[in-house]
């Protein structure tokens, strides 16, 4: 049997991957017979497994050596137990049933004399721990922690930590042993012990939220204490005394605080931060954040969690502005990954100190040239967010100049829909306005969405200006003349020539305006400018199948809307039979559009004139902001997010309808937990139910509130909604039928738009059957009702995350609740 490094060798000769295979399938063959022999010494079985890991590594299939491994963790040598822990680690994960094997191997080395062989047994217990090896082996990690030995303490708080996220009952066990340990002083037991704090307070906040809260003033004076320790050579990185003590002293900080102030807000038991700690807090950010030397790596990390913490809890507001001001620091370093930071960080805070972020506005506005794409990627999405009626010429021009260099078809998208929104938002006057339109629309070319577009051709039409209104035209029509390859641009165009064509006859416009030389010129618009531009429109070979069919249906409209505005026979006519060499167009659509004009261009004048008259302003809709990536800005309160990690499986359902029909401002909730019906659409869900059951929004648009059943439970209220579930049948075999019932309690408003999206966790599965009432509610008058079939393992607790959406006078409204109470079980 050779070794391991014969066969690394043999691996990497290989000259094909035909070669890499068959040394490979030789080797896994000669690893399968040496494992069959019960006569195999632990030597052979350490390089066997030693080769093993090296497949695992090349993505081979390594599950044959898993009881292996555990024999190997059966020697007493210590060099083959690192082996078979390491192997352990890697090859087997928490959901083989082969751990059951490897409980009674961790439970005689957590109690093994050396220390070491201690260490690999925790490390890993740590690292693939289930429920039921963390219920089989937590006493041994209790009694590691009352030990004297520091080395073993640290690493069976990181342990406890581990096993506490498995299985949060265990909080009760750790948490007398979590609020002992920290008292110590010892450097890296206080890491792990803090650890262990932040993960029992995670998982087990509700029962012991106040024990754990009470020991802020505890952490706080261990920050100050090592702040303001000398130089201790076994923890200083590059002049910063242990930062990774720091940090985790700052994280328990920012959690315990948070969390502290949720909880006092919901109970009288008094457990939020007093004003004290409130204040010494504050005072040691203050420290942190002003003695510490930013231009070390090390260093920014503390800052970085520093500057987390300022903004988690209630800190004063010349804090706040400090913290933004490291992060201004951090912009102007060499660094990548420092730049990142800060710029991440201060789309995180741009809402709540605007105008200290404002201060830094040129340093974000640098960033946009930057080499790195992810960091003009959030560099963008910052400089949209710190855009207001003062700065929105300079950072318009600044992200015109990034959109005409971008070559990101994504990015271009998401820039055009953005600079849109802040150019309705903010823009100083009307001429402004549309002239970043327009050149919005050419440096755009294919990005530019439908709804820019309908929302561009809305202002258009209710401009009342009527010289402002020829600007707009000339304008489109000069950077159109200019180029015809931008798609957004030339389809405005035509629209706009088609409607207001005859007022922009007899001006000029200047072609290459941007770039002022000598090949610049002057046009003089005539009715052949216009006929002649539609001919290059439609010669243009540039666009898709799908944009050169909606041009060329903009284009047959706008031809025969100025067939009744021009004058020259000559231009009339070309429009005629450019309308006519469309009669035979391959698509459908185009096809009966031209033989439709064709006998519209035919018809008495002032009846045409009737027809093609120039259209009313329609409304410009609203349109909300984009993000270039999901951020939860909640990530502070780690209670309240945890239900919803759990989450597995939600059924959304507009009152009416079927899962699926939530708005797009819900898609998050609907991202983060699966539907379970992936493969149905939520169209053809409400199709099948309209076939058999009719259309349940109109049948029942006066569907009347009725006394709700005496097994009704109340499981939510405020002054707008009521919500009660109503126990059907519970089979006991997994399975259980709910009917939830919706009613107003807001007796002078007029509920409307009301949608419902319930969640369940990962291990069940929710149906919706049926739905009766309408989307809207009043008090005493309306009620919907839903039924919910609920299927999982037997006996399980049934658990339930609602969300009510609704619109009250013109205004969205959310409310969100956790519901638990039924007695019976599925």
């Amino acid at each position: 049997m050779g070794s391991l490094r014969s066969f690394i060798k043999a691996v990497r000769k290989a000259k094909t991957i035909a070669d890499e295979r068959a040394v490979i399938q030789k080797e896994s063959a000669s690893i399968r017979t040496s494992f069959r022999d019960v006569q195999l010494d632990h030597t052979s079985r350490r390089i066997n497994i030693s080769k093993l890991l090296y497949l695992y590594i090349m993505g081979e299939k390594t599950h044959f050596g898993q009881v292996e491994c555990l024999k190997l963790l059966a020697s007493p040598r210590f060099a083959d137990k690192r082996l078979g822990y390491l192997a352990c680690m890697l090859i087997l994960d928490e959901n083989q049933e082969v751990l059951t094997l490897l409980t009674n191997s961790l439970d005689n080395d957590m109690q093994h004399p050396n220390a070491y062989i201690v260490g690999l047994a925790l490390t890993c217990l740590g690292n693939i721990a289930s429920p039921e090896l963390a219920r089989d082996l937590y006493t041994n990690v209790e009694t590691i922690l009352d030990s004297k030995n520091t080395f073993l303490k640290k690493k069976a708080c990181f342990v406890a930590a581990k096993l506490v996220e498995k299985e949060p009952d265990l909080a009760e066990f750790f948490v007398p042993k979590a609020l002992s340990l920290i008292n110590e002083k010892n450097p890296s037991v206080l890491l792990g012990t803090l650890c262990l704090i932040q993960a029992l307070y995670n998982n087990a906040s509700d029962e012991f939220g106040d024990e754990l809260v009470n020991v802020l003033p505890k952490v706080v004076n261990h920050l100050k204490r090592v702040t303001t320790s000398g130089y201790q050579p076994d923890y200083d990185v590059m002049g910063t005394t242990d930062p990774f003590l720091q940090v985790s002293l700052l994280s328990t900080i920012r959690t315990l605080a948070v969390g502290g102030a949720s909880l006092g807000s919901g109970s009288n038991s008094g457990s939020a931060p007093s004003q004290k700690i409130n204040e010494e807090i504050n005072d040691i950010l203050t420290q942190v954040a002003s003695n510490l030397d930013s231009g070390k790596n090390a260093a920014h990390a503390i800052l970085y969690e520093c500057v987390k913490t300022i903004f988690a809890i209630n800190s004063d507001q010349s804090l706040r502005i400090l913290g933004v001001n490291i992060l201004g620091k951090f912009l102007a370093t060499k660094d990548n990954n420092t730049r990142y930071v800060a710029l991440d960080t201060l789309l995180t805070i741009v809402a709540i100190e605007p105008l200290a972020v404002q201060r830094h506005r040129a340093t974000i506005v640098n960033c946009l040239t930057d080499g790195d794409i992810s960091i003009r990627r959030r560099a963008l999405e910052l400089s949209f967010g710190i855009i207001n009626e003062q700065n929105i010429r300079v950072l318009a021009r600044e992200i015109l100049v990034f959109l005409e260099n971008c070559s990101d078809a994504e990015l271009k998208t998401y820039v055009t829909s953005q600079l849109t929104i802040a150019a309705n938002k903010y823009s100083p006057n009307d001429k402004w306005h549309f002239d970043t339109l327009i050149r919005t629309l050419k440096a755009g070319g294919s990005s530019v969405t439908q709804d820019i577009v309908s929302n561009i051709l809305a202002l258009i039409l209710q401009c009342n200006d009527s010289e402002l209104r020829k600007h707009v035209v000339s304008s489109l029509l000069s950077h159109c003349l200019d180029d015809q390859n931008q798609f957004g641009l030339s389809l405005i165009t035509i629209w706009s020539l088609g409607e207001y064509g005859d007022i922009v006859l007899g001006t000029q416009v200047e072609l290459n305006a941007k770039q002022p030389t000598k090949d610049s010129s002057v046009v003089f618009v005539e009715e052949s400018t216009i006929s002649g531009l539609f001919d290059k429109i439609l010669d243009n070979s540039v666009y898709t199948e799908h944009e050169r069919i909606q041009l060329t249906a903009y284009l047959l409209t706008a031809a025969l809307k100025l067939s009744v505005k021009f004058k020259n026979s000559k231009v009339i006519e070309h429009l005629r039979q450019l309308i006519n060499s469309k009669t035979y167009d391959s698509n459908l659509e185009i096809q009966i559009r031209a033989v439709e004009y064709q006998e519209i261009f035919g018809q008495d004048a002032a009846l045409k004139r009737g027809l093609l008259a120039r259209m009313p302003p329609p409304p410009v809709k609203m349109r909300q902001s984009l993000s270039l990536h999901l951020t939860n800005n909640n990530n502070n309160n780690n209670n309240n997010n945890s239900s919803t990690r759990k989450s597995g499986a939600t059924t959304g359902a507009k009152t009416g309808g079927l899962a699926g029909n939530a708005s797009q401002q819900d898609n998050l909730l609907l991202d983060l937990i699966d539907t379970g019906d992936d493969d149905v659409p939520a169209s053809a869900q409400n199709d099948v139910l309209s076939d058999i059951f009719g259309d349940s929004t109109q049948s029942s648009s006066h569907f009347t509130a009725s006394t709700p059943p005496k097994t009704a439970i109340h499981a939510f209220e405020n002054t707008n909604i009521k919500a009660m579930f109503v126990p059907r049948e519970f089979s006991g075999q997994g399975e259980a039928t709910i009917e939830a019932i919706i009613t107003s309690t807001n007796q002078s408003t007029k509920i409307e738009q009301f949608q419902l999206l319930i969640a369940v966790p990962k291990s069940q599965k929710l149906n919706i059957t049926s739905t009766s009432g309408g989307d809207s509610l009043r008090f005493g008058q309306d009620q919907i009702n839903q039924i919910l079939k609920i299927s999982g393992k037997p006996g399980a607790k049934l658990k339930l995350r609602v969300k009510l959406k609704y619109r009250m006078n013109g205004n969205t409204v959310e409310d969100q609740f956790d519901f638990a109470g039924f007695e019976k079980t599925l």
